[in-house]
């Protein structure tokens, strides 16, 4: 049997691949991910294999274990290693634990690991399309309610009950929700240098109108300049619309502020084809990054762009501002609300070949509690990575003469389980996780908040229309395709991928959902 389900996972890996799409940019809380279909794991078979390859060491204490961890982000090897270094020589004593750290893996590479039953202890799976769901339907996360009773109740006294709720899948918890923003907000990033020098100003929040009528004068005055680029390469966008992508967008709500649990098609709201006119007109008028579908650059206001569709929340600013070595500002165009997915995203999981299951439930619990580990993963060496900005050492920055971009290791903090327990960087207020802890309980819910839909039964016809989407979605919301030529055949080609069945199977399960709350 176990040699029967590995070359039955070899042989549909590509499967899995096509359900996978690397991390970009900063992708913080995707709006909806496709889910795909990918087979099982064996997580016998996996690890008989783990235990073999897995790294020990003896100590005076006893045997200390070596867990491998996949973070998010880029990074220089050597400097990834040194993290890892200095994070073992804090774990080896207190839970017999040592580290191999690995980030910037891609979603092809994770498929080909978990596949191949590679050991991974602690797994981030922003990379995977279909998130959780997707791990949790072809058997790749660990079952956590055990692990987290004995071995998480530091964790467990930190996490909000609701967003924890988000982690279940048929009343199983799966992950962890990082303490990060569970609450979602979408709107503009923009360059406030250029502001300054046209005497222009932006408040705390806006409307498309009124963002229109700026980008118009920035084109005026910079016509070199693209006025909207991407969010990250290939067309990425926050998108600022307020549905509920009910786990991956084929079925939403369409206003998540509303009380409607009515799940419709979004490619045929108003709400959608009024977003892609815009676009289109905004494209049109040569506000546009003429490749910004296709472009393989991220960062690009660190170039000659001049603003984004970005996600809202206390610290964007300085993150986007390291990240672009600019001076960014936001403004909101979406209220804050909160949805299954927000807190579901961007986690990690224990992967059904993690050698060691309970001591890496261990080292996540120290992630969340442990101030000096959680600064290591997050932020890195002091004084190579990082130094303190202030005698209060209440924040920090780059060193002399490093660039925030060019470190050697990139922040990831909302990747990571919690920030929350680490100094903020400069350009930050100093209470900036009290900011956000009030800016989580600020979101409004979701009628469908959470609920996790099961897929499987249309796996078919999820594959037919996620292939429809990659044909017109990001061209549309891009304004390079016409939405009055275009979107009446997108939605045709979904009605014969299977649309309107996975929207009444999601309604069904989603109205069953609902009813087991009464």
């Amino acid at each position: 049997m176990k040699l029967t389900k590995r070359v039955l996972a070899i042989l549909l890996a590509g499967l899995m691949t096509a359900s996978m799409a690397a991390c970009g940019g900063n992708n913080t809380s995707s709006t909806g991910t496709e889910g795909n279909s990918s087979t099982g794991g064996d997580s016998s078979a996996s690890e008989e294999s783990s235990n073999e390859t897995s790294e020990t060491s003896e100590t005076g204490s006893g045997e200390v274990v070596t867990l491998v961890v996949w973070g998010q982000g880029s990074a220089d090897t050597d400097d990834v290693n040194e993290v890892a270094e200095a994070v073992s020589q804090l774990t080896r004593d207190s839970i017999g634990v040592e580290i191999e750290f690995v980030r910037g893996q891609d979603g092809e590479q994770v498929n080909l690991a978990l596949t191949s039953g590679e050991q991974i202890d602690l797994l981030n799976y922003n990379p995977v399309s279909g998130g959780l769901p997707s791990l949790v339907r072809n058997s790749y996360a660990t079952a956590l309610d055990d692990l987290v009773e004995e071995y998480g109740q530091g964790a467990l006294e930190l996490i909000d009950p609701i967003d924890l709720e988000s982690c279940r899948i048929g009343g199983v918890l799966y992950s962890l929700p990082n303490m990060r923003d569970t609450t979602w907000s979408v709107g503009f990033g923009y360059r406030q240098d250029i502001l300054d020098e046209l005497g222009l100003e932006v408040g705390e929040s806006t409307t498309f109108e009124e963002f229109h009528d700026i980008l118009l004068k920035v084109h005026e005055a910079y016509p070199d300049m693209y006025a909207m680029v991407p969010s990250w390469a290939g067309g990425g966008m926050q998108i600022p619309m307020p549905y509920d992508p009910l786990g991956d967008t084929l079925g939403v709500l369409e206003n998540a502020f509303d009380s409607s649990t009515e799940v419709v098609n979004l490619y045929e709201t108003d709400t959608y084809r009024e977003f892609c006119e815009m676009m289109y007109q905004w494209n049109q008028e040569g506000l546009v990054m003429p490749d910004a579908t296709t472009t393989t650059e991220n960062n690009l206001l660190s170039a000659n762009g001049f603003a984004i569709f970005s996600n809202i929340k206390p610290g964007i600013e300085g993150e986007l501002s390291r990240q672009n070595n600019k001076d960014i500002k936001v403004s909101a165009v979406i209220e804050p609300y909160k949805h299954t997915g927000v807190a579901q995203g961007n986690n990690f999981i224990i992967p059904y070949c993690a050698a060691y299951p309970e001591k890496a439930m261990q080292l996540w619990n120290l992630m969340y509690t442990d101030a000096d580990i959680s600064n290591l993963f997050v932020n890195g060496i002091e004084g190579k990575h990082w130094v303190y900005a202030n005698e209060e050492k209440t924040l920090i920055t780059t060193p002399e003469g490093v660039e925030s971009s060019a470190t050697g290791y990139s922040v990831c903090d909302w990747a990571m389980p919690n920030q929350q327990i680490t100094i903020p960087w400069v350009g930050n207020p100093e209470d900036l996780w009290d900011q956000l802890n009030e800016f989580n309980k600020s979101g409004v819910a979701s009628p469908a908040q959470g609920f996790t839909w099961d897929s499987t039964s249309m796996i078919n016809q999820i594959t037919a229309c996620n292939n429809v989407v990659s044909q017109y979605d990001v061209a549309l919301r891009w304004g390079t395709l016409n939405p009055s030529e275009a979107l009446d055949q997108f939605n045709a080609d979904l009605k014969a991928a299977g649309m309107d069945e996975i929207i009444a199977e999601k309604q069904r399960q989603l109205d069953e959902y609902l009813a087991s709350k009464e």
